[in-house]
């Protein structure tokens, strides 16, 4: 995650880059958590994200998106593809789909985010995340 942040830095004058944490919902009585780093051309409508799940037994899982957003004052909303590393008890093929629902005021975000393949494959039940983000 270090090394993502160090390569945001010479772009984030020109774009919004932002550094998320948070945590999964709850399955197999497990919690995991998120990392993220968004980056946001400057101009640009379109959401890139890298992120990556943590802690848990069966669900640790990286992925890259590219996202649409929309921004309404406060409120935003993004939806695109997404790659995930490998599969997972709750994300059952490579291919995703990332839908974001968010609030921003300043510097801070808070979200939900949530992964899933859209039922294209398997018993992909995705997960879903809340996350607090601080932008640059």
């Amino acid at each position: 995650m270090a090394a993502l942040l160090l390569l945001a830095m010479p772009v984030a004058g020109w774009s919004q880059t932002g550094l998320y944490i948070g945590y999964t919902g709850q399955h197999d009585s497990q919690r995991g958590q998120v990392y993220m780093l968004d980056w946001v051309p400057a101009g640009s409508a379109l959401d890139f994200t890298a992120g990556d799940i943590r802690g848990t037994q069966t669900r640790d899982t990286s992925w890259v998106a590219a996202s649409y957003e929309i921004v309404d004052q406060h409120l935003f909303a993004s939806f695109g593809p997404a790659l995930i590393r490998h599969q997972t008890s709750t994300l059952t093929s490579q291919y995703q789909f990332m839908t974001t629902f968010g609030y921003h005021r300043g510097a801070w975000s808070l979200a939900i985010r949530h992964l899933s393949n859209g039922g294209l494959r398997g018993a992909n039940i995705g997960e879903t995340v809340v996350i607090l983000g601080w932008n640059f």
